[in-house]
């Protein structure tokens, strides 16, 4: 007996000819289940010839223990991924839905899933999307994206959260200033400019991860962290020892937020 039914529209895994196509999702779900050990159903590779369609779908849906939903907008527009959906809701199955692009659901699958919490893979990208299906999968007691509600953050990590929102936001405050200082004693108002422009962006968006994070959604430190390095690299080219120690506390700053993520 599978574990998991997977439900996809044909149109996001096989193209014309027959082969999956590249960058499908289908492909890396199966691949990380099988890793996970755990075992799935899906109708490409297991239907057999002679086997009635629709019934050989029941009986798979009816004897796993949670179904997964691949929505995408050719997957919300199939009739056989509506009555999947159905079938599972009938059987009272554990649906998992994941958004593979931004399609709202038709108005039928709505009826069933509007009140479901999905993963959504362009939020998450590809890696935290497998790994939040495969934890749910194995731990049903979790909640199916991980987000939890607002409040349920261990109290230490969210007092070092709203620290970290004080501190950067007081750095910003202070590069405020340094920008404005550095126009109007700097010989070169475009290059002061610049450097405060650049300080200043790379705190917003600092700031604005922190509240994402609080917001128990999913972040990507790759942005923030590079404009960090602009103006380190900006406070050390210059000789500005102060631009060089506001980007320093930045750092400091980050790595207290990367601590209370773990």
């Amino acid at each position: 007996m599978a574990k998991v039914f997977i439900s996809y529209a044909k149109k996001d895994y096989i193209g014309p000819d027959g082969k999956p196509l590249p960058g499908n999702f289908v492909e890396p779900l199966v691949s990380v289940l099988s890793e996970a050990g755990i075992s799935y159903w899906i109708d490409r590779e297991r239907l057999e010839p002679g086997d009635t369609y629709a019934a050989r779908i029941s009986r798979n849906i009816k004897e796993c223990e949670c179904f997964v939903f691949l929505s995408s907008k050719a997957a919300n527009a199939s009739e056989w991924t509506l009555r999947e959906i159905s079938t599972a809701i009938q059987f009272g199955k554990r649906i998992i839905p994941v958004r593979l692009d931004a399609s709202p659901y038709d108005e039928a699958v709505s009826l069933y899933l509007a009140s479901i919490q999905y993963v959504d893979l362009k939020e998450l990208g590809l890696r935290e999307t497998l790994r939040q299906v495969v934890s749910q999968v194995l731990h049903p007691e979790a909640n199916p994206v991980g987000q939890m509600a607002y409040g349920s953050l261990p109290v230490l990590t969210t007092v070092i959260l709203y620290a970290a929102l004080v501190v950067l936001t007081g750095i910003y405050a202070l590069l405020t200033y340094l920008f404005l200082w550095s126009k109007t004693i700097q010989t070169s108002e475009v290059i002061g400019g610049l450097v405060g422009f650049v300080g200043e962006f790379a705190l917003l968006l600092s700031v604005y991860y922190v509240l994402r994070i609080l917001r128990k959604r999913h972040c990507t430190f790759i942005l923030p962290a590079s404009l960090v390095a602009v103006v380190l690299l900006g406070g050390f080219l210059a000789n500005r020892i102060d631009l060089f120690i506001c980007a320093g506390l930045l750092l400091l700053g980050w790595f207290g937020i990367i601590l209370a993520c773990l």
